[in-house]
C-alpha cells in the first residue's frame, strides 16, 4: 500500500493515518472486490477478492488506469463516475464489463467513493466491485476468519442496498420461445422508490402491472438468449415512467435470470421532450417568418438556418462558409466583413447586402444579429435575422429619382415662368415712362400690347398645362367620344403645331392611307396627343430638320408614327420619357419652352382611349420616333363631321355684378365689361354682394369662391333662395380648378365654373350664352 501524504476524508470525514490500515484490513477480509485509485484514476491497491476477479494482483496493475480495464463501451461511464467525484458529488454506482487476465470479461457493479483530505481536495477513490454474474463471484481458497460482525452476506447486502440506483434480479418467463413475463427474484431498497412497486419479490410483472409493455419482456429475453449485457432507454407507461437500464445475464446460462441496474429518467425525458417541443415550435415559428433566421458561433460560423435560406438560395446548411458567402453580391462582401469586424469589437451587427436568389437574381436584405454571452460575459454565439427589403429599397431609389425629377421640374417651371414675365415687366416699365414723358421716341402702343398679350397667353398656357396633367393623370377628365376620322384629327393637330414647326423652319411630311381610318375617340383630346408629339419633335430638332407623321392600319388598330431627325433620346432614358417630371436630358438651349409634361399627357390620354404609346431612339443625335396604337371602330361605322367654327352671335348689353375680395381683379374685369357697354357693379365681400343683388337686380353675378368670412359657396346659396334667384346666372371665377371643387360649385348652385386667369372675351361670350338660355331669348 502507498499511503496518501496527507490525511484524507472518507465519505466526507477526515481520514486518520490509521484509517488506511483499517481499510487494508477490511479489504483483505472482504469477499467483494475493493480497489483504490489515485486522483488521476490509476490503481494503487486492490484486495484479494478483486485480484481473483481480475485474475491479476497489484504487482501487475499498479499505475494502470482503471478505465482501461473496462469494456470499450463502458470507459466513458468510468470516466464520468470519476469526474463526478472530482466535482464534489456523492458516491456513484455504474454497471461495467471488466476484463480478466485471460481475455474474458465479467459484469459487475462498481461503486465509486471519494477519499478527500482535510481541505476537501480529492486525494483518491475507493472502488467496490460486486460481480452480478454468479460465475464471477470469487471464492475464498483458504479459510479465513472474518472479523467479528463481518460476514460475506452482510457485505453483499450492505453494498446491494447502498447503491443509489434501482437494482433487481428477474427470471424471464417464456411461452415456448416467446417471452411473456418475468418474476422478481431480488430487489434493493431503491427499487421501490424508482418503480412504485411494493413487495415485488416472488411476484411477476404481469401480477403487479398487467398492462406492462411487451418490449420489456423482449429486452430481458435478448439478454438471456445472447448472454450479453445490454443497455436501453425504455418507457414503462404502466408505471408512468422512463428508465435507463443496464441488464446482465445472472447465474448459469440455463437459469433465465437477468440482473438489471436502472435509473428513473422520467424527469430528464420530460425535459428533453419539452426541449424538443420547444425547438419544434421555434422551428415552426422561424420557418413561418418571412425573414431568414439563423444562429452562428462566436466567430461567425453558421450553426443553423431556417428553411427560408434554402427556399431563397437553394443552399443547405451543410455547405462550406465560402460557398454560403458566394451568395452575397461581390460588391457587398467587404461591407459584410467590415460589419463582422465591428461586431466582434462590441458594435451592433446591422448591415444591408444583396443576396443571390436561386434563379440568379439579386435582392436587397437587411441583416441584424444579437450576441449571446455566458455568465462570465464571454461571447458564445450570434442570433440573427435576414429580412428582404428589396421592394422598400427600390421604392426609396424611385422616391429619390422622383424627388430629383421634381427639383428639375421646379427649376424648369421657374425658367418658363420668368420668360414671359420679363417682357411683361419691360412693357409695363415702358408704358409708365411714356405716361410720365420720359421717352423721347414714339412708343408703339399696339406693338407693346401684342407683346403683353402673347406673354400673358404663354403664362395662361403654362398654368393650364399644369392643371391639365393633374386632371388627366388622375383620370378626372371627361371624354366626349364619337366616331371620328383620323384624317380630320391629324388636320387639327397639324394646324395647332404649324406655327412652332414653321418658326423652326422644319420640313413636315404627312402620310395617311387612302382608306379612311375611323376611331371611337374624343377628337379634341386625340388632336392634343398628336400636336404634343409634333411640338415635341419640333422643339428637340435643330432648325431645318425633318418631321414625318404617318399612319397605317394594322389589323384592328390604327398605328400613328411621329418621327424626327433631332436630338434623339439616350438609351437609358427611353423607359422614363413618359414619366411625370422626367423631361429628357436635353440642354436648356434646345428646350424651346414648356414644362416637359407633354409626353405624360400623351401617354395618359392614349391609355384613356384604350391604346398604347412607345418611344424609340438609336441614341443621342439619332432622332426619335413615337408610335401611337389605337383601336379602330367597327368597319360599318362612319365618321361624324367635326364641329366647325361658328360665328358668335352679337352680345347684348347686360347688368353684371362682379364680386371678389381681390380688388385689382374685380376692378380691372369690371372696367373691361363697362368698355363693352355693360352696366357693372362691384363688391368685395358677401354683404355687398347680397346688397347689390336686391338694389341692382343683375342679370349675372361673377363670384369668387375664397372670400373671407362668408365664402362664395354660401353667397351663391343665399342668392338662389332670394326672390328671383332661380333666374339669376351665377358664374364661379376662382383659382381652384380641381374636380372636387367643380363638384362643390355645382352643388352650391353655380351655373358655370371658370378658372383664373380668364380670357375676358371668352367670359363675356359665356355669360351671354348662359343668360340667353335662362331667358330663352
Amino acid at each position: 500500500m502507498i499511503d496518501d501524504p496527507a490525511p484524507a476524508m472518507q465519505n466526507g470525514r477526515a481520514e486518520e493515518p490509521q484509517a488506511a490500515s483499517r481499510w487494508v484490513d477490511i479489504a483483505d477480509r472482504a469477499d467483494v472486490g475493493m480497489l483504490r485509485v489515485d486522483a488521476g484514476g490509476h490503481l494503487v491497491d486492490i484486495n484479494p477478492a478483486a485480484a481473483r476477479m481480475l485474475g491479476r494482483g497489484i504487482g501487475a496493475l499498479r499505475g494502470v488506469a482503471f478505465e482501461s480495464l473496462g469494456d470499450v463501451a463502458d470507459r466513458d461511464a468510468i470516466q464520468n463516475a470519476l469526474g463526478a467525484l472530482h466535482a464534489g458529488k456523492p458516491p456513484v454506482t455504474v454497471a461495467v464489463q471488466l476484463a480478466r487476465l485471460d481475455g474474458t470479461t465479467f459484469a459487475a457493479m462498481a461503486r465509486f467513493t471519494a477519499v478527500r483530505d482535510f481541505t476537501g481536495v480529492l486525494r483518491a477513490s475507493t472502488i467496490t466491485l460486486l460481480a452480478v454474474d454468479e460465475d464471477a463471484v470469487p471464492t475464498l481458497t483458504e479459510p479465513q476468519r472474518p472479523r467479528e460482525g463481518f460476514t460475506p452476506e452482510v457485505s453483499y447486502r450492505a453494498l446491494f442496498d447502498g447503491i443509489d440506483q434501482g437494482f433487481c434480479v428477474v427470471e424471464v418467463v417464456f411461452d415456448g420461445n416467446e417471452p411473456v413475463d418475468y418474476r422478481f427474484i431480488e430487489t434493493n431498497r431503491a427499487f421501490e422508490r424508482y418503480t412504485g412497486l411494493v413487495g415485488a419479490v416472488g411476484k411477476s410483472m404481469r401480477d403487479l402491472a398487467p398492462s406492462h409493455e411487451s418490449h420489456w419482456f423482449e429486452f430481458y429475453a435478448d439478454v438471456v438468449r445472447t448472454q450479453c449485457s445490454a443497455q436501453r432507454t425504455l418507457p414503462a407507461e404502466a408505471l408512468g415512467r422512463w428508465y435507463a437500464v443496464h441488464a446482465f445475464p445472472f447465474g448459469p446460462k440455463d437459469s433465465r435470470r437477468v440482473a438489471a441496474l436502472f435509473e428513473d429518467i422520467s424527469a430528464r425525458v420530460r425535459s428533453e421532450q419539452a426541449l424538443r417541443d420547444s425547438e419544434e415550435r421555434f422551428r415552426c415559428l422561424a420557418n413561418a417568418s418571412p425573414s431568414i433566421l439563423w444562429s452562428a458561433t462566436a466567430d461567425g460560423a453558421m450553426t443553423w438556418l431556417s428553411d427560408r435560406w434554402n427556399e431563397y438560395t437553394g443552399q443547405g446548411l451543410d455547405v462550406t462558409r465560402e460557398e454560403r458567402n458566394s451568395a452575397i453580391h461581390p460588391g457587398d462582401r467587404e461591407v459584410v466583413a467590415t460589419a463582422w469586424r465591428r461586431a466582434f469589437q462590441g458594435e451592433e451587427f446591422d448591415t444591408e447586402l444583396r443576396l443571390r436568389r436561386r434563379d440568379g437574381a439579386y435582392r436587397w436584405f437587411l441583416v441584424r444579429a444579437n450576441p449571446a454571452h455566458d455568465e462570465a460575459g464571454k461571447l458564445t454565439g450570434w442570433y440573427g435575422s435576414t429580412t428582404d427589403i428589396h421592394d422598400r429599397k427600390m421604392a426609396e431609389v424611385a422616391l429619390r429619382e422622383v424627388d430629383q425629377r421634381k427639383d428639375e421640374f421646379l427649376a424648369t417651371l421657374a425658367h418658363e415662368l420668368r420668360n414671359p414675365l420679363a417682357p411683361l415687366r419691360n412693357c409695363l416699365h415702358i408704358l409708365r415712362m411714356a405716361d410720365h414723358g420720359e421717352v423721347g421716341a414714339h412708343v408703339d402702343g399696339e406693338r407693346l400690347r401684342g407683346v403683353m398679350e402673347r406673354q400673358v397667353a404663354q403664362l395662361v398656357r403654362l398654368v393650364d398645362d399644369l392643371m391639365e396633367v393633374s386632371r388627366i393623370t388622375r383620370g378626372m377628365v371627361p371624354m366626349h367620344l364619337q366616331s371620328v376620322s383620323l384624317a380630320d384629327v391629324v388636320e387639327r393637330a397639324v394646324e395647332t403645331s404649324r406655327p412652332l414647326i414653321d418658326t423652326a423652319q422644319h420640313a413636315l411630311s404627312v402620310s395617311l392611307p387612302d382608306a379612311p381610318l375611323v376611331l371611337h375617340a374624343d377628337p379634341v383630346r386625340l388632336a392634343q396627343v398628336l400636336s404634343n408629339l409634333l411640338n415635341n419633335a419640333a422643339k428637340y430638332t435643330d432648325p431645318g430638320g425633318r418631321i414625318t407623321l404617318s399612319a397605317r392600319r394594322d389589323d384592328n388598330d390604327a398605328v400613328i408614327v411621329v418621327q424626327d431627325n433631332g436630338l434623339g433620346i439616350a438609351t437609358d432614358q427611353i423607359a422614363r420619357v413618359f414619366d411625370l417630371f422626367s423631361q429628357a436630358e436635353h440642354s436648356i438651349g434646345h428646350a424651346a419652352g414648356g414644362l416637359g409634361i407633354g409626353l405624360t399627357l400623351v401617354r395618359s390620354l392614349v391609355e384613356m382611349h384604350g391604346g398604347s404609346v412607345i418611344a424609340r431612339s438609336a441614341g443621342l443625335g439619332q432622332g426619335s420616333e413615337f408610335e401611337v396604337r389605337l383601336p379602330l371602330a367597327p368597319d360599318d361605322v362612319r365618321a361624324e363631321p367635326l364641329d366647325g367654327a361658328t360665328h358668335a352671335p352679337s352680345v347684348k348689353r347686360m347688368r353684371l355684378l362682379v364680386v371678389d375680395d381681390n380688388r385689382e381683379h374685380t376692378d380691372s374685369l369690371a372696367l373691361f365689361l363697362r368698355m363693352q357697354g355693360h352696366q357693372v357693379r362691384t363688391g368685395y365681400d358677401a354683404a355687398s354682394a347680397l346688397t347689390w343683388q336686391v338694389a341692382f337686380t343683375p342679370d349675372a353675378v361673377l363670384l369668387d369662391l375664397g372670400m373671407p368670412g362668408v365664402d362664395g359657396y354660401e353667397v351663391c346659396r343665399r342668392m338662389r333662395v332670394a326672390e328671383g334667384g332661380d333666374a339669376l346666372v351665377i358664374v364661379a371665377i376662382t383659382g381652384w380648378g380641381q374636380m372636387e371643387v367643380r363638384q362643390r360649385t355645382a352643388e352650391a348652385g353655380f351655373d358655370a365654373h371658370v378658372v383664373k386667369p380668364v380670357d375676358p372675351v371668352a367670359l363675356e361670350s359665356l355669360i351671354d350664352s348662359l343668360v340667353r338660355m335662362k331667358h330663352r331669348t
